[in-house]
């Protein structure tokens, strides 16, 4: 391990309860019982902080001398998964197509106002 995976790994993250209210719903959906276990929620935030953590690690560790993490560090540092690779193409091309629409209503919205105001 270099010096830089080993100061970002000193930065423990811990909050509990971060995701306390967004598990239970999820699990739901995915079979479990409407009320799941609070014990079963805690464990499964702390796998999900913990593999957050884990490719954040990764990803910063890719970025190398770079002061910033950029989204194709992340690409990088989940290539070898081509499901998750996927979901994160995906996500940012909707996200693109999101930007365009709110640009577009913007641009409509203030043309109908300079229309209005002659």
């Amino acid at each position: 391990m270099n010096e830089k995976t080993i100061e970002i790994q000193k930065k423990q993250f811990s909050k509990a309860g971060l995701f306390a209210k967004d598990l239970p719903p999820l699990m739901y959906g995915f079979g479990d019982s409407i009320n799941p276990n609070p014990e079963t929620v805690n464990l499964l935030e702390d796998l999900l902080i913990d593999y957050i953590n884990e490719i954040c690690i990764k990803a910063a560790s890719v970025s190398g001398k770079r002061q910033r993490v950029t989204v194709d560090d992340f690409k990088f540092a989940l290539r070898k998964d081509p499901k998750k690779l996927a979901r994160v193409e995906e996500l940012i091309s909707l996200n693109k197509e999101i930007e365009n629409a709110r640009k577009m209503f913007r641009d409509e919205a203030s043309e109908t106002e300079e229309k209005n105001q002659k």
